[in-house]
């Protein structure tokens, strides 16, 4: 069993994602920049919906998987155990975690968290207005 090296999970940040019958990742609203930028006219605290995709290119294995939000001032706004998930080393492994009325209270980094097994892959979103 080898856990996923950091550098080889990819994180895309979109409104909603699935996995084609053919293999195929379709994405819609798309943030290439990793920036969420919510309407001006919106009062905080708003309520935001996103899909959270990571993709795992190496490791091998069985793994407890774990998805968790932490907002800019250090408060965990989302925890989530997910089932647990099986890598087959030569293919990557793609995980759709939408997480709805994420509670979006003040601008800036959001750390976005994928642990297997209990090892970190930290990811970063901006939310800004």
């Amino acid at each position: 069993m080898a856990l996923p090296t950091d550098a080889n999970v990819d994180f895309l940040v979109c409104d909603a994602a699935r996995q084609t019958p053919d293999g195929k990742v379709d994405l819609a609203g798309y943030y290439p920049t990793l920036e969420v930028k919510i309407d001006p006219a919106a009062r905080l605290p708003a309520p935001l919906n996103l899909t959270f995709v990571f993709i795992l290119k190496d490791g091998d294995g069985r793994f407890r998987a774990k998805h968790r939000i932490i907002e800019p001032l250090g408060k965990e706004i989302h925890n989530f155990d997910l089932p647990e998930l099986t890598k087959t080393a030569g293919t990557a492994h793609v995980m759709f975690l939408p997480v709805a009325q994420i509670p979006i209270v003040t601008g800036g980094h959001y750390p976005v968290i994928l642990e297997l097994d209990g090892q970190p892959y930290r990811r970063s979103v901006r939310i800004y207005q």
